[in-house]
């Protein structure tokens, strides 16, 4: 298990928080959505325990999990690549299936009509927090709440063009956004914060 049961509590407690907030209103007769994203650069068996206790967490919170529609976002390895996948499957760890196979496969993305397609090797050339934030603006706009799954939160900032990731968090990505570190839960705004005060940016 990689969330203890004080964790779970303070991850629903934020999520709630998220879902509840006044810029973060669901447009009557939409399906919710979410989206899990997952640091390759990552030790991959935190991020599948914490991934697969998260979902099990969430689920037996609200039932508003029940019936959302979930993403995952594979962000490193020289890609970013989002796949839907039911919770079900999430909570009994089919997201991170042969991930490390996975991690040497082409490059894939997201084209306009949301369908997959593979990324030209421009996309790829740095891959860090400032691409990952502005891919989510572009393509989850819809999402109403965002985790990030890592184990190196000082890569968030340390792999930042600064100016491009501030303007991606704002207006709405700075309010959904929820980073799961083993230390602590960092939102989107404790981020934001960071990289406006640069350099004093150590989280």
């Amino acid at each position: 298990m990689a969330l203890t049961q004080l964790q779970k509590l303070e991850l629903n407690k934020r999520v709630d928080k998220i879902l509840n907030a006044p810029v973060n209103v669901t447009i009557k007769g939409q399906q919710p959505e979410m989206a899990f994203v997952l640091d390759l650069s990552s030790d991959m068996e935190y991020i599948s325990d914490t991934l697969k206790d998260s979902a099990a967490a969430l689920k037996a919170h609200d039932k508003i999990f029940q019936n959302i529609r979930s993403n995952i976002v594979y962000w490193g390895a020289g890609r970013t690549e989002t796949k839907v996948t039911p919770m079900s499957f999430i909570q009994i760890g089919k997201a991170t299936e042969n991930l490390e196979e996975e991690k040497d496969e082409q490059p894939m993305s997201l084209n306009e009509d949301g369908k997959m397609q593979n990324a030209l090797k421009a996309q790829s050339h740095s891959n860090g927090f400032d691409d990952l934030c502005a891919y989510l603006k572009l393509y989850h706009a819809r999402c109403r709440c965002l985790l990030l799954f890592t184990d190196k939160p000082d890569k968030l900032i340390e792999s930042s063009v600064r100016d491009k990731a501030i303007e991606s968090l704002n207006p709405f990505l700075k309010h959904r956004l929820l980073i799961i570190t083993p230390e602590k839960m960092i939102t989107g705004a404790e981020i934001l914060m960071k990289l406006i005060n640069l350099p004093n940016h150590n989280i």
